[in-house]
């Protein structure tokens, strides 16, 4: 188990790396929409769509 740890040892922190920095952008990316949204002065709770109702 060791000689494993010891071989992919840069792929793990490489990996980890990755996964940390996609959370990171993902945060940022829904916070700025959410901020994007909040300026608009629209509510989300008032918005519907206003196609035809296809469910009969």
């Amino acid at each position: 188990m060791l000689a494993i740890l010891k071989r992919y040892s840069m792929a793990f922190v490489f990996l980890l790396l990755v996964v940390v920095l996609m959370l990171i952008g993902t945060m940022g990316v829904m916070s700025f929409g959410d901020k994007m949204l909040h300026d608009t002065g629209i509510e989300t709770q008032a918005m519907k769509p206003r196609g035809e109702d296809l469910i009969k």
